[in-house]
């Protein structure tokens, strides 16, 4: 029976925040550390939570009056104001929002700061 020698690796940690493949090849553990080849760490076991908040807004375009139902995360919009929009379809334009709505609708890439009417964003943009 030939005896199995660990392959020391520079780069696999011991010890430490970072879980490491076990050898049973199914589960990640700190014990599991022994900066053998076979242990190549994942990174810190201690995740943050990466939850963003979105917002879905029914908004009403300032030139023609169409309508779109979008999405925006972690910025919530008033109701009633003009914003400059950067839309994922690019019907990027000065829009009014004109309700909140709990559907997703399409994607808002970005979005300016709120002006007062459709005049005033349209002079800026």
């Amino acid at each position: 029976m030939r005896k199995k020698y660990k392959t020391l690796s520079r780069t696999s940690p011991k010890g430490g925040q970072r879980a490491c493949l076990c050898k049973d090849s199914n589960t990640y553990s700190r014990k599991c550390c022994d900066g053998s080849l076979w242990a190549q760490g994942i990174g810190s076991i201690h995740g943050e939570s990466l939850q963003t908040v979105w917002y879905g807004y029914r908004i009403e375009n300032c030139t023609n009056q169409h309508h779109h139902n979008v999405h925006v995360h972690d910025t919530p919009l008033e109701v009633g104001k003009t914003y400059y929009f950067e839309l994922e379809n690019n019907h990027n334009a000065c829009y009014t929002v004109v309700e909140a709505r709990h559907s997703e609708g399409i994607h808002v890439n970005s979005v300016s700061a709120a002006y007062d009417n459709c005049v005033d964003c349209q002079a800026e943009n």
